[in-house]
């Protein structure tokens, strides 16, 4: 698996507005709480999402697709278009998983050293087909469990990375003698 990254050159693109749908039983469901967005995405909705946008972006280019579709996303549902980081891609078949961080939360470390301990707040998010005039329509829901469970698995992943990488730092340090300098 790829390292977590955000896509460093600026796509200037028109992002258009997603009319979002959930169950009545989520309505009132607090997104600010959320710490990670998984996308299903189909090569066709991919293709449809470009067509729509006018951007600059690489068509062929799944990077800049899923930088688009985070700006979207972000926008949607924290009103801010750089909130989302991308942390992984899986494809299934026809079908492209998509995970993103919600910065904010990292910022805060709601994601903890342990994100089995119940604090990641994963949502998956689904585009609904519509006609090219209509408004795009996105449905979520609060994840799955295995859905979460893969969630899970990439953020310890990095975590345990990033403990590594800081005890190896640590361990080329060199301690400063103690006592008196000899001569």
């Amino acid at each position: 698996m790829a390292e977590t990254r955000s896509s460093p050159e600026i796509i200037a693109a028109s992002l258009p507005t997603l009319d979002v749908r959930c169950e009545k039983k989520f309505e009132y469901y607090d997104v600010s709480q959320i710490t990670h967005i998984v996308v299903h995405l189909s090569d066709k909705v991919t293709r449809n999402l470009k067509n729509i946008t006018n951007s600059d972006a690489d068509p062929s280019s799944e990077e800049d697709c899923s930088h688009l579709i985070g700006k979207m996303l972000s926008v949607t549902f924290f009103g801010n278009e750089n909130q989302l980081e991308w942390l992984d891609t899986e494809r299934v078949g026809k079908r492209r998983f998509v995970a993103f961080t919600n910065t904010e939360k990292k910022e805060e470390g709601v994601q903890s050293l342990s994100p089995m301990g119940g604090k990641l707040q994963v949502v998956e998010v689904m585009f609904m087909r519509t006609s090219p005039r209509d408004t795009q329509k996105i449905f979520w829901r609060p994840a799955r469990a295995t859905v979460l469970q893969r969630v899970q698995i990439r953020v310890y992943d990095l975590v345990e990375m990033v403990r590594v990488h800081v005890m190896r730092a640590r361990s080329n340090v060199v301690p400063g003698k103690k006592g008196p300098a000899s001569s």
